[in-house]
């Protein structure tokens, strides 16, 4: 009985550690993913906060979102840009927590308490002015949209308009991407009121050019190469991708269609510095093999980007 009651009790002890250490490696991942956020979403942020002070407002450009708001109030009664974006982020916040993952919403919250911080700040240098307004245009598009690329590709946000069509789409279904157009067209429609017709359609094209900025931002970050090769020699390949360039591969049946003959398909994602080497290789091993490439915008999985941050 003793012994058996020990034996129990070794193993409750012996599950209780397992228990404990698998926590512990769940909470480094996640510590170590959210330590990558923190700095994203810090450099982001400052990154934008420039975009605006230095780039933006010199010029009297308008803008979309709660940022469009700021900038006009700013043109009208020398506002800084920060109380407006504070203030309405901070409502957005309150009027949108319910619909908003928890994680969305606490470093939408950190970002906008940061850039209520950093503009102040920025505005109290003084920057060359750019003889050319679409220069200066083309310029605030890029840096506003490497800020805003580094955030969105960590699943934050800076608020604004963000947090209200996310919102909008939880509750009543509507297309995020739509309805953040409306909202941006309405406003820079408003901002004619105040500014002209020309730093109106300087606006636009800042807004354009930061989202293609964005848009290369996210992507960049996880693009690989996908090769699907054709070849009597699949296994010899496969094994030059699991043994020299350190990734695994998938060897999938298959039957040709004019001679009926069985073959293997290989299926493999790589980085795209890697690609030259596979090429090499297979041409070594199978001068007549079939190979198609094809980018491949983002890959979850291990090896590649983790579930965590998909």
């Amino acid at each position: 009985m003793n012994e058996e009651m020990a034996s129990t009790w070794r193993d409750w002890i012996t599950n209780k550690i397992a228990s404990l250490q698998a926590r512990r490696a769940a909470f480094h991942d996640v510590f170590r993913n959210e330590l990558g956020t923190f700095w994203n979403t810090t450099l982001g942020t400052i990154l934008t906060c420039f975009a605006i002070v230095a780039l933006i407002m010199p010029y009297r450009f308008s803008s979309g979102g709660v940022t469009g708001i700021a900038l006009i109030t700013n043109y009208l009664w020398g506002i800084s840009p920060a109380w407006v974006l504070s203030v309405g982020n901070a409502l957005l916040l309150l009027w949108g927590w319910r619909y908003l993952s928890l994680r969305f919403a606490l470093w939408t919250l950190y970002v906008s308490a940061l850039t209520s911080l950093v503009i102040p700040l920025l505005e109290l240098i003084p920057y060359p002015t750019i003889s050319e307004p679409m220069l200066a245009s083309l310029l605030g598009g890029v840096v506003g949209g490497l800020g805003y690329g580094m955030l969105f590709r960590v699943d934050a946000s800076s608020g604004g308009m963000d947090v209200v069509a996310m919102a909008a789409k939880k509750r009543w279904g509507v297309d995020v991407g739509i309805m953040s157009l409306y909202l941006n067209l309405f406003i820079h429609i408003a901002s004619i009121a105040i500014v002209s017709l020309e730093q109106v359609l300087f606006g636009v094209m800042l807004l354009y050019v930061e989202s293609l900025t964005v848009d290369g931002v996210v992507r960049s970050f996880h693009r690989r190469t996908q090769a699907l090769v054709i070849s009597n020699h699949a296994s010899e390949v496969a094994d030059f991708i699991l043994s020299e360039l350190g990734h695994t591969a998938t060897l999938i049946p298959a039957r040709g269609a004019y001679r009926g003959v069985s073959i293997e398909l290989l299926l493999v994602v790589l980085p795209r510095r890697q690609v030259p080497s596979l090429k090499r290789r297979i041409a070594a091993l199978d001068p007549a093999a079939f190979v198609i490439f094809s980018d491949v915008s983002e890959v979850v999985g291990e090896g590649f980007k983790s579930w965590i941050r998909a």
